[in-house]
């Protein structure tokens, strides 16, 4: 069995996912008429169609790099055990 993560696919996969989370919740505060609390949290996001690209870019670099993180412990940990 191989115990390997592949990492490059991790990380993508985190990158769409955060993406999408975070359209969805900005799309949430958009209908909801209230603004985004988190939207301040990053760096040129804010509540226009370019903020909200910024935002969303952002957010995937965050989950692109948290699945990597993810996927590189994984496979250090497995090599040890194994």
């Amino acid at each position: 069995m191989n115990t390997q993560l592949n990492t490059k696919a991790l990380a993508f996969a985190g990158a769409i996912a955060s993406a999408v989370l975070t359209l969805v919740c900005f799309t949430i505060y958009a209908l909801a008429g209230r603004p985004d609390p988190w939207m301040a949290l990053f760096i040129g996001s804010g509540p226009t169609a370019l903020g909200w690209v910024i935002g969303i870019v952002e957010l995937g670099l965050v989950g692109a790099l948290l699945g990597g993180v993810v996927g590189a412990v994984y496979n250090r940990f497995t090599k040890t055990a194994a």
